[in-house]
């Protein structure tokens, strides 16, 4: 993936991310890739991968389950908040 100058790449990780989920190739309780697939994948430090993770948490759009990973929130739950 080519980074854009205008905006961080945390922020682009995280619409990537977003963008997969709509499109369906992660779907509602399927696993997403961890920290360390995102460092691979894109190439980027652990505090970017961090930062992209923490977003898509805060939103609603993932949680994560400690020593299991990061899942695909249902459809409602971003308006419940992160558990």
């Amino acid at each position: 993936m080519e980074f854009r100058e205008d905006q961080p790449r945390w922020q682009q990780v995280t619409q990537v991310i977003r963008d997969r989920i709509a499109a369906g190739t992660y779907r509602p309780g399927s696993r997403v890739p961890s920290e360390n697939d995102l460092m691979q994948e894109f190439g980027i430090a652990r505090m970017t991968a961090h930062k992209a993770m923490r977003a898509l948490r805060e939103e609603g759009t993932i949680y994560t389950v400690r020593g299991m990973g990061s899942f695909v929130s249902p459809p409602d739950s971003s308006e419940a908040g992160d558990a």
